[in-house]
């Protein structure tokens, strides 16, 4: 094998001069073992085909859906059509290409289904999901090597479920690596009109760590990792339904940039719950559990380009790439890529510094719809600064100070933004200055707003590209809120360091007339100082230590809890789990919650990145009540309390 100095020698020669890091010399030996291991496996394996799932599998007669599934191996290539491939197990029907995700069975309320599944691996396979719904979610179909079973059922309940396969034993060392993309789409239809929706498979698989390289995450939708998700295009005003699958075992708090969706039901593989009209809930971000489903409604009320993805910046950074040699180095935001992207804007290149599980969305203008009219009064203005400190252990904090008029809040050294506050249908402009020595953005998380003045870069429209704001210079954002709630700022640049940093923070909206009264409202942010889901270092408001926060008893107090952190699913708690304080929940991502959601129960709460929540709060007499915030990964804990006078 090549020395280091070697390594880094013909690396150098690849590269061109760029700069050479220990990621990029990681990258190159992956790249190096998976062009190994696909030319040993290139004579033997099938291709793995793409499904969108927009066809169903299967021959449907006389109220009978005859499907043959094997369970196969291939080659599966999750980005570029000639790039890195990986050989891993897939459903697909006899006599027809393997797919990932598996053909899509898809089939009305009342049919009966007919499935033959054949093992044509040379081990054991357990299959789930080929049984009625709602079923049993512990009940699988064991089939060894080469063995196949007939199946026969009614559909069952209507909903969006999904069929799978595991060929390690669980818990075994193997699981979620060779047999991850085993999953495929099983969809019930009721009875009448059908509306049109699309179904959108998550999934996630580990490559496992050898001598030549580290362990690597594959992330997809669809069988897709970004940029090379398929690229989706509706028309503003238009309703947009979408199944969302997780068939992955990790969650995904699952973003959507510019617009609210409604949850119409959610699930898992066996069983759904769907809700009425006025039951729905209005998120931006829903964390999908392992195994969740959901399916969705929105709506586009401005043109653009848009996003949906998983709030995990572990899930969406540029790193997340099957290793690829053109993406070991260099800077993160290419300005001439973004600058050729201008000239060809429905193709989506712009958007290029991330990748994984993201989908890039257009929407065109409606017909005939006017443009909209300027703001036809002076706006609330602001300014943002970011700037950087003095490096903290070895990790570098910035200080993001606001300007209102004559009155400067600054963060200190807290390294977490001031809590911005304006009013609900005020034309509200600010004015982000970055004195980093990186580009940035400012992503308004929740707000419904033009897509040039979302924060990401590459968004806009063709005749106005988002742009990245470059070390020294300034972006102004324009818009009007048009719902109150608990909303937030943060970066949205490739560069880890500045969410670890404290480049974020809360962003109130207020109704008209209303006055922020900083003593009953008070806003708690999560962060950690780690860009890693096994992040131990948690903070609470900027801080690593928070002080005691002093409430009074018998008053009453809004808590709104945000989770800024970039890869934290995190565990927060008031009292202890044997003597739990209460809370009433009123809000869910800025949105007033539906009564069904609106009670009063124990204050904790698992909140993802991405996430805020609102709670009515009221002590019941004084004293000390504990306040926990925990990393369940590895049980990493910042431990804070309420003081009750």
């Amino acid at each position: 094998m090549a020395t280091r100095t070697g390594a880094y020698a013909i690396m150098a020669a690849l590269f061109g001069g760029m700069a050479i890091t220990s990621r990029s010399l990681h990258y190159f030996f992956a790249v190096c073992f998976l062009a190994a291991t696909s030319a040993l496996h290139a004579q033997d394996a099938e291709e793995i085909a793409v499904n969108q799932n927009r066809v169903a599998a299967g021959k449907l007669e006389n109220g009978v859906l005859t499907v043959q599934l094997e369970i196969r191996k291939g080659a599966w290539r999750p980005e570029a059509e000639d790039g890195p491939q990986l050989n891993v197990q897939a459903f697909g029907e006899a006599g027809k290409t393997a797919q990932i995700p598996g053909p899509l069975m898809r089939m009305r309320e009342g049919t009966t289904v007919h499935v033959t599944v054949a093992n044509k691996l040379k081990q054991k396979a357990t299959v789930y999901g080929l049984n009625t719904r709602p079923g049993d979610a512990k009940a699988g179909i064991e089939l060894g090597p080469e063995e196949s079973r007939e199946l026969s059922f009614v559909a069952g309940a209507p909903g969006t479920y999904y069929y799978w396969a595991r060929t390690a034993t669980p818990g075994d060392k193997q699981s979620y690596r060779e047999d991850a993309y085993l999953t495929g789409a099983y969809i019930v239809d009721p009875a009448g009109e059908v509306v049109a929706d699309r179904i959108l498979m998550i999934n996630v698989m580990f490559v496992p760590a050898d001598p030549l390289h580290g362990s690597e995450e594959i992330v997809s939708i669809n069988g897709k990792s970004y940029p090379y998700t398929e690229p989706l295009e509706y028309t503003e005003g238009e309703t947009i339904r979408w199944r969302v699958i997780n068939a992955s075992a990790t969650e995904h708090p699952m973003h959507l940039h510019g617009s609210f969706y409604k949850l119409l039901s959610v699930g898992d593989f066996e069983s759904e719950t769907a809700f009425a009209e006025g039951e729905r809930q209005s998120v931006v971000t829903e964390d999908m559990m392992g195994g969740q489903t959901m399916m969705m409604e929105w709506k586009p009320e401005h043109v653009g380009r848009w996003l949906f993805h998983c709030h995990f910046q572990g899930h969406i950074s540029i790193e997340e790439r099957v290793p690829v040699l053109h993406e070991t180095a260099g800077p993160r935001y290419q300005p001439a890529a973004a600058e050729a992207a201008h000239e060809h804007h429905d193709a989506m290149d712009a958007m290029n510094d991330m990748a994984g599980l993201v989908l890039a969305i257009n929407v065109k203008p409606a017909p005939g719809k006017a443009a909209a009219a300027p703001m036809a009064t002076s706006p609330h203005r602001f300014d943002l600064v970011i700037e950087p400190t003095a490096a903290s252990g070895k990790s570098p904090t910035f200080s993001c100070s606001v300007r209102e008029g004559k009155k400067i809040v600054a963060s200190a050294e807290k390294s977490m933004g001031p809590t911005m506050v304006v009013t609900r249908g005020e034309p509200t402009e600010i004015t982000v200055t970055n004195h980093l020595a990186e580009p940035t953005t400012i992503h308004w998380h929740g707000l419904e707003l033009e897509s040039y003045y979302d924060g990401v870069i590459g968004g806009g429209t063709p005749s106005q590209v988002t742009p990245a704001i470059p070390p020294g210079g300034n972006f102004t954002a324009r818009f009007t809120p048009n719902r109150a709630g608990t909303f937030i700022y943060h970066t949205h640049s490739a560069d880890p360091d500045q969410l670890t940093g404290g480049v974020y923070g809360a962003l109130l909206v207020l109704e008209p007339g209303e006055q922020y009264d900083r003593e009953h409202d008070r806003v708690l942010v999560v962060g950690t100082r780690e860009a890693d889901f096994f992040a131990k270092q948690i903070t609470m408001n900027g801080e690593d230590a928070p002080g005691p926060m002093m409430l009074k008893h018998g008053e009453r107090y809004r808590l709104r809890v945000i989770n800024m952190a970039p890869d934290l699913g995190a565990d927060f708690q008031l009292g202890t789990k044997e003597h739990p304080a209460t809370w009433r929940a009123i809000a869910k991502d800025g949105a007033d919650l539906p009564a069904r959601l609106v009670t009063t129960k124990e204050a904790s709460l698992h909140i993802a990145s991405g996430e805020t929540y609102d709670f009515e709060f009221k002590p019941d007499g004084p004293g000390e009540i504990p306040l926990q915030v925990e990393n369940p990964l590895n049980k990493a804990t910042l431990v804070a309390k309420i003081v009750v006078q």
